[in-house]
């Protein structure tokens, strides 16, 4: 391991989480990745293990590993040491490999989600167990962690020493209260915040407007003495920050000309009460990484009380969610043509069609762009209720909870779940997205008696086995007499299906074909 030189004098910096990473919800498929991992000592032997394990499974890629079928460990461990020797030691790992466990370890040990230091116990917290399990969701779990968040840590050797978390909400529900909100090139001024003080915040940023990030960048470097580059400043550091803010469901986006940040007025009772629990650090805490990670997990019960407290209000009412659907397609003239562009653009470096729904995480966008397309297609045939978390402008942030299919799509006597997904890795695909489907189908109380039951798989690929596993699930069911349809599609045969309104023939088709075929070699 590299040599530690003398610590470098903190100052007071930008806020700033670590930026391979910018999606959060990645950070669950990691967490369940590497669950089995607790308890050993991350010494070289074990982070070799683990980051392998995370190539072979597709959570992590580089060039000269392609993972088969037949793919082991073994196969890609000295790929895996060659492609990560350039990396620089980092966070107390050394270089090459174990420093790219560290990139993606960063943020969660920030957080308090996990204790990861280098030939030392790897622990996970309750919290984050609970997360794996689905116990609760995203939303629940980041806004908890986030709340009890501190600028200054062990791992942030800065001057800055307060909950940038809780400052920015107490700053956003002010606005509010005045009935003002804040610019995106303002938020980044509130990054560079050093006191921590409410009022004082409210005077910088209320006195201080931008044209355009080149002004604010100017602003920084006149005032905070900055000297990052301006994508660092104005994007890089802003976006993942943001996102975190958005996947806690504490922040909008809302454009009006210009982007302006918000405060989630859906989550604006569960904000204040989170914010009214005292927390505080002591300074050993905040430097001193194990005491740091235990207090960050101490008094769970009460911070999951307000989580079951305010989960009622997270559900949405189908009608309601249908016309939020309805006033966006006709906010942003959205139409067939720009939903399936929009559609087949997302994981592509294309300029997006709705720059709108940048904030969005890529599969609760492909989930999004689902429900508008079928709301286009059907209009008023349907009634089309997702189960992702919303904010109050009707853009979700946050995933479904655990135990729930991602789209409800009914009528009087039909009912249609649509599970979506961009899972590509076939293990992944096949463990995630089989029998669950089958589970929350038959058992979704509100749909128990209804007669016509449907279900479809949207993947970018389909792949054989999750193929066959319907197959004999829709068979199971068959035998067992219930009547429902299932098929599994690749995102561009369901657009093609929806788009000629033949979701519910093709599927009744399909799933007769099956059991005919089975019933055929039974006779044989």
């Amino acid at each position: 391991m590299t040599k530690k030189g003398s610590k470098v004098k903190p100052k007071y910096k930008q806020v700033a989480f670590e930026t391979a990473v910018r999606n959060p919800e990645r950070y669950l498929r990691i967490f369940s990745a590497i669950k089995d991992f607790e308890g050993k000592i991350l010494d070289d032997n074990c982070l070799l293990e683990i980051v392998t394990h995370l190539y072979l499974i597709g959570e992590f890629v580089g060039e000269g590993i392609e993972i088969s079928e037949t793919t082991t460990a073994n196969d890609i461990e000295s790929i895996v040491i060659k492609i990560n020797s350039t990396r620089k030691a980092d966070g107390g790992f050394p270089e090459g490999y174990a420093s790219r466990f560290w990139t993606y370890m960063r943020t969660p040990s920030e957080l308090g989600m996990v204790y990861a230091q280098y030939n030392q116990v790897f622990e996970i917290s309750d919290i984050t167990k609970k997360l794996i399990k689905g116990d609760i969701d995203e939303q629940e779990a980041f806004s908890i962690q986030s709340i009890r968040y501190n600028r200054k840590s062990p791992y942030r050797n800065v001057s800055n020493d307060f909950n940038f978390f809780k400052l920015a909400l107490y700053l956003l529900i002010k606005m509010k209260e005045s009935g003002k909100k804040i610019s995106y090139e303002q938020f980044i001024i509130l990054m560079f915040n050093r006191s921590g003080n409410i009022n004082e915040t409210l005077d910088i940023i209320t006195n201080n407007k931008f044209i355009d990030t080149e002004e604010v960048y100017s602003f920084v470097c006149k005032h905070y003495l900055n000297t990052n580059k301006i994508d660092t400043v104005a994007k890089d550091y802003p976006d993942v920050t943001r996102r975190l803010m958005i996947i806690s469901g504490f922040i909008s986006i809302k454009y009006e000309g210009i982007k302006f940040i918000e405060v989630n007025e859906n989550k604006l009772s569960y904000i204040k009460e989170l914010l009214s629990l005292d927390f505080n650090l002591t300074d050993e805490e905040k430097h001193d990484a194990k005491k740091y990670f235990l207090k960050l997990n101490k008094d769970n019960e009460k911070y999951l009380n307000i989580i079951k407290k305010y989960r009622e209000t997270d559900k949405i009412n189908g009608d309601e969610y249908t016309n939020k659907i309805y006033e966006i397609i006709n906010q942003y003239s959205i139409d067939e043509n720009k939903i399936i562009k929009s559609i087949n653009d997302i994981g592509t470096k294309n300029t997006p069609i709705f720059p709108e729904f940048n904030e969005i995480p890529p599969p609760l966008k492909l989930e999004f762009y689902i429900a508008i397309l079928i709301a286009i297609k059907y209009k008023n045939e349907l009634t089309i209720r997702p189960n992702y978390k919303v904010d109050h402008i009707g853009k979700p942030y946050s995933h479904a909870p655990g135990n729930n299919g991602d789209i409800d799509v009914y009528s009087r006597d039909i009912y249609w779940l649509i599970e979506v997904t961009l899972i590509r890795n076939k293990t992944q695909l096949y463990n995630n997205e089989t029998d669950n489907l089958i589970r929350h189908l038959n058992n979704n109380l509100e749909f128990k008696n209804y007669s016509n039951k449907y279900l479809s798989l949207v993947a970018p690929f389909i792949h054989l086995d999750t193929k066959e596993h319907f197959e004999i699930s829709l068979i199971k069911n068959q035998i067992q007499g219930k009547k429902i349809s299932i098929k599994p599609y690749d995102i561009g045969d369901f657009i093609t299906t929806t788009l000629m309104k033949n979701n519910f023939s093709d599927m009744e088709s399909y799933s007769e074909k099956i059991f005919t075929e089975f019933r055929s070699k039974l006779t044989i």
